[in-house]
């Protein structure tokens, strides 16, 4: 029977700032990197370094996933508010960074290098989904934070 149980930021005050922070910070980055990627693809890739043709299929795509990132972060930002979603929003802000940062490494791999401002973007999602991580262990992980028992 396992009788362990962990919760989100219930041990001090300071480290209920601190997890807030770290969700805010993550929500901030994809809700803006992600809305800019929404409303000016083509701007947001010339920051990148890289040229988007105004092809109106491509940018459909690129604009759907600016609006999967920008969704993600207003998911993640509710976690810093609402107890209840923290759990939820430190996942969600682990999987959406490292899967972005590991999709590029993948792509570096299978691809060459995309240039010095992809791989800038790439260190940085993976950063960030190592603080995602960070903060889920650190913070508590399980049903506690919810207010279910864990116990059988």
């Amino acid at each position: 029977m396992n009788t362990q149980r962990t919760h989100y930021v219930t041990t001090t005050d300071k480290g209920s700032r601190v997890f807030k922070v770290i969700l805010i910070v993550l929500a901030l980055t994809l809700v803006i990197f992600g809305g800019w990627r929404l409303v000016d693809p083509i701007g947001f890739y010339t920051f990148s370094g890289l040229a988007l043709s105004d092809d109106a299929g491509l940018l459909s795509e690129v604009r759907g996933a600016g609006g999967i990132i920008m969704v993600s972060g207003l998911v993640v930002g509710l976690g810093a508010f609402r107890h209840t979603w923290s759990g939820t929003s430190v996942v969600l802000a682990a999987v959406v960074f490292l899967s972005l940062g590991l999709a590029r490494l993948l792509g570096i791999a299978l691809d060459g290098s995309p240039g010095a401002a992809v791989i800038q973007g790439m260190a940085t999602e993976l950063v960030f989904g190592g603080l995602a991580v960070f903060a889920l262990f650190k913070y508590g992980v399980g049903d506690a934070q919810r207010g279910r028992s864990t116990d059988g």
